[in-house]
């Protein structure tokens, strides 16, 4: 919170606690110690000073307390404390004293103790008994209160911020792999002059653009998303020059959901990397459900045992780490290895 929030707040709470106490000396006279004064403007204005001045009381204790001496304990400057401690304490006991003898009753007539004088260690008992052990306790248990408190909101802020660090540094790590074989993909089919050529490349633009200008964002609608994928998996299919079986089908509602930006592209990107893409019998698998309230997403692929790069990348690894700091308790991700195939599957509470 904001310096002069705090600022406001505390005005707000004094301003309220002074009215109430205002209110409870005007409406039971209690100042008046005889008959019930007559209730004009004089009787408000001489009510008000005298339980202003009164309020000064409980304000030195709590902000001598909260200001002076609760930051010395602090600092475990204890020494410190307790002189600002007695310090602050002499000074509530002389401020009440002379309010009593020297203002109230020489401009107002008003004596508290109806004639009988008393001496400064009377003032003394009083500050020590009744208000040391509310208002300065008060500041104590503020000042500790609120700097947990405040610790508290900066180390949550710290996370959020780091948890935002990382979640920008993982959406910048997009496999390479991908788009790199796409570009000599298209240089090939240009070098052929395959009428494939401006279709692969104008979907590989889509592909950047998205990344780029789209991929900046933490969220994105789930269409556009599903739109990414579908630029995707054509690119893939021109590169391999027809040879490449892949079935991706969306069903249920897609409407105005919203989903982590590039969460998905690492698991189809993983099946093109490590899937066999020419077995008409075994395509490549890519399915996406929608509810109002989630998807479920599932990629299925034949592993290519023949391939050299056996290496997972960090396309996986990512996506697992986006998904602990995105949906730490909204998501199920499921991998199954088998000899053969390889799957996953996961569903997700969106956002």
């Amino acid at each position: 919170m904001k310096r002069k929030h705090i600022i406001i707040l505390h005005i707000i709470f004094w301003s309220l606690l002074f009215a109430t106490k205002f209110w409870g000396s005007t409406s039971t006279h209690s100042f008046s110690r005889h008959k019930p004064e007559v209730v004009n403007l004089y009787f408000f204005i001489k009510y008000f000073i005298i339980d202003l001045t009164y309020f000064l009381i409980p304000l030195s204790c709590f902000y001598g307390s909260y200001l002076i001496v609760a930051p010395q304990l602090g600092k475990r400057n204890y020494g410190k404390a307790v002189f600002y401690a007695i310090l602050t304490f002499v000074f509530v006991a002389a401020l009440r004293y002379a309010m009593e003898y020297y203002f109230f009753l020489p401009v107002f007539g008003y004596d508290n103790y109806n004639g009988h004088p008393y001496s400064l260690t009377r003032f003394v008992d009083n500050v020590f008994f009744f208000y040391f052990p509310a208002y300065f306790l008060y500041g104590l248990l503020y000042f500790f209160i609120s700097g947990w408190y405040k610790t508290r909101q900066d180390q949550l802020e710290l996370q959020k911020e780091k948890a935002s660090a990382e979640l920008t540094f993982l959406r910048s790590q997009v496999n390479p792999h991908f788009l790199f074989n796409s570009i000599n993909d298209i240089y090939s089919l240009t070098y052929q002059q395959s009428p494939q050529a401006p279709v692969a490349l104008l979907k590989l633009s889509e592909i950047l653009r998205y990344m780029l200008r789209e991929g900046n964002e933490d969220t994105m609608p789930l269409q556009s998303e599903i739109k990414y994928l579908e630029s995707v998996v054509e690119l893939q299919r021109i590169s391999a020059k027809g040879k490449a079986y892949i079935d991706f089908t969306v069903e249920g509602y897609i409407g105005g959901q919203k989903i982590a930006t590039l969460l998905l592209i690492a698991f189809v990107e993983n099946a093109f990397k490590h899937g066999v893409l020419n077995d008409p019998h075994n395509p490549v698998e890519i399915k996406l459900r929608g509810t109002p309230g989630s998807i479920t997403f599932t990629v299925s692929n034949k592993k290519n045992k023949d391939e050299k790069d056996k290496t997972g990348g960090i396309g996986l690894s990512n996506v697992r780490r986006r998904l602990e700091l995105m949906y730490p308790n909204t998501h199920h991700l499921a991998i199954e290895d088998a000899s053969e195939f390889y799957t996953v599957n996961l569903e997700l509470q969106l956002l």
